[in-house]
């Protein structure tokens, strides 16, 4: 399993897909997931550590799993196939951990839990490989790195442009 982290989330200007971008950091690719536009806020809104007036359904996902006498351990991406990503999210009941639960998820599902919880998120390797871009190798995700790190506009390929 790989360790990623949210780089970030957006949404591409010429077609309106909200994209979650996750980041390898010890390998240097990037995982791109497309997701829904409810999906996409619940994770932008966690992430940039906002909170709305009522609780959304992730808040309330994790306020119950707590209330429960549990805590999500992890997140994993397992599988792509068919253009689609699978993801499971880990449970521990036990204060150690030891009696884990397996939940099947969507990775836009599992990535809004994980953040809420301060759970890591994994995906597995040959995931990774096959669906993962290398950050040097594409500059469309140039929007998401400091003006310092981003490609010039020769060695952008074409394609959308991710919004803040």
């Amino acid at each position: 399993m790989v360790r990623l982290d949210l780089l970030n989330v957006g949404q591409v200007e010429e077609t309106d897909a909200i994209l979650v971008v996750l980041r390898a950091p010890d390998r240097g690719r990037l995982l791109v997931i497309e997701t829904g536009i409810v999906e996409g806020q619940a994770i932008a809104l966690q992430a940039q550590g906002l909170r709305t007036e009522r609780p959304m359904t992730h808040d309330l996902m994790q306020t119950m799993i707590q209330g429960l006498g549990a805590r999500v351990e992890e997140v994993r991406i397992e599988e792509f196939d068919d253009e689609t990503f699978y993801a499971k999210v880990i449970l521990s009941r036990a204060a150690n951990g030891a009696k884990r639960q397996s939940f099947d998820a969507r990775p836009s599902d599992a990535i809004a839990l994980a953040l809420r919880a301060g759970a890591p998120i994994y995906a597995e390797e040959d995931v990774l490989e096959e669906a993962g871009i290398a950050e040097e190798d594409d500059g469309r995700f140039a929007a998401l790195y400091s003006e310092d790190q981003a490609p010039t506009p020769e060695e952008r390929p074409r394609g959308g442009r991710v919004l803040h």
